[in-house]
């Protein structure tokens, strides 16, 4: 069975924000009970010293690893630090 990739866009709050928090919270906290794997992220600067944190998360291609992903997304989007995401990229790969 092949996979999915998808690339998350989260746009933090503010500059201040602290983004590894973030990521550490997305990798503990926030992926409990999904059946989902953050394969590495990575920062994009966009502007005024704010910076964008890029998670590409591995899901099974599937109706549950589509309603997986929106899960994940929406609890990335209730987190108090981030202003927003979306998904950004998203390709079939086999592991």
């Amino acid at each position: 069975m092949s996979n999915v990739l998808s690339v998350l866009k989260i746009i933090p709050t503010s500059p201040e924000v602290n983004r590894d928090e973030i990521v550490t919270r997305a990798q503990n906290e926030l992926i409990k009970g999904l059946e989902l794997e953050i394969l590495k992220k990575e920062e994009e600067p966009l502007f005024f010293g704010l910076y964008a944190i890029k998670l590409f998360v591995k899901t099974a291609d599937s109706d549950e690893g589509t309603e997986t992903l929106q899960n994940f997304e929406n609890r990335l989007v209730a987190l108090e630090e981030v202003d927003n995401c979306e998904i950004e990229l998203q390709t079939i790969i086999d592991y």
